[in-house]
Parts: structure tokens; C-alpha cells; sequence
């Protein structure tokens, strides 16, 4: 806990630093211009990046692999959007580095290499299949589930033995 207060206390200072520094060289108004182009630009990148790698992640869904890189790729980019949103040149350039796909390869890898995934074989599926005439309307179908053929079963995946 004192780390992360001591973390925080630290890049607020910089922060401070950074600006006065940069606001005594191009002066106030620029350094405000600055933030907010910083801010606009970046937040754009973001969302560019965001349905990139949302539209990554759906084909993975689509073809039954786990999205999981494309998942840690969105929490960067969405907290890169949030440093990007910060007012401040340090929160800016860790916003930006966060945009930089090789950056963010390296830190999935990172995370992926220490990450203990447990999966579980041989999932069971139980269901009901409900037949009814096409020519009945939705309340009708909904409101009388005597008719029709009913099957109950059980699914078992098999090729998850291998």
C-alpha cells in the first residue's frame, strides 16, 4: 500500500515538474493548447485501436479460440485512454507507449509468461428441444409448451480427452 501512495505521490510531483518546466518555455496558453491536442489525438488513436482489436477478438470467439491477448490489449488501450485523458506530459507518454502495438505485445507476453491458466475437461451441457407448428404466434408458443415433441439429452464434449 505505501509503494503504490509513494507511486502516486511521486508521478503527481513530476507531473508538476513537467509542467512548470514546459509552461515557463512556451509559455501557458501553449501548454493548455498542448494537453488538450494530446488528449483529442490520443483518445482518437484509442478508439481506432479499441475496434481493431474488438473486431480481433471476435473472429477469435468466431473460430472457438480464447480471446485472451485481444482482452489484455483492451485494458491497456483503455488505460492508455485514461492517462491520455490526464491532464500532464508523464501520464501523456505512458498513454502514448501504451498505443505502440509492440509495446503492448511485450507486455501480454510479460503477463502471459507468469499467468497459470487451469482448464477444465469434459464439459457437460444438459438441454430441452421444443418443437411447435410454424404457424402459431410467439405468445401462443410461449404461453402453451404442452405441444410438440420434446427431447432431453446430454452433451458431452469428447475431443477435450486428447
Amino acid at each position: 500500500m505505501g509503494k503504490i501512495f509513494l507511486l502516486f505521490v511521486g508521478a503527481t510531483l513530476l507531473e508538476i515538474f513537467v509542467f512548470i518546466e514546459v509552461g515557463s518555455a512556451i509559455g501557458a496558453w501553449s501548454t493548455i493548447a498542448l494537453i488538450m491536442l494530446t488528449a483529442i489525438v490520443g483518445i482518437s488513436l484509442v478508439r481506432i485501436q479499441g475496434i481493431q482489436t474488438l473486431m480481433e477478438a471476435q473472429r477469435k470467439v468466431n473460430l472457438g479460440e480464447a480471446p485472451a491477448r485481444e482482452m489484455l490489449a483492451g485494458i491497456m488501450l483503455a488505460m492508455s485512454g485514461v492517462l491520455l485523458l490526464l491532464p500532464g506530459f508523464v501520464s501523456d507518454l505512458g498513454g502514448l507507449l501504451l498505443l505502440l502495438p509492440p509495446v503492448r505485445a511485450m507486455l501480454i507476453e510479460r503477463f502471459m509468461s507468469r499467468a497459470h491458466v487451469r482448464s477444465q475437461k469434459g464439459h457437460t451441457f444438459t438441454a430441452e428441444y421444443h418443437e411447435y407448428s410454424e404457424t402459431r404466434t410467439t405468445r401462443e408458443r410461449l404461453g402453451s409448451r404442452e405441444e410438440g415433441t420434446t427431447f432431453d439429452g446430454e452433451f458431452q464434449r469428447k475431443d477435450d480427452d486428447k
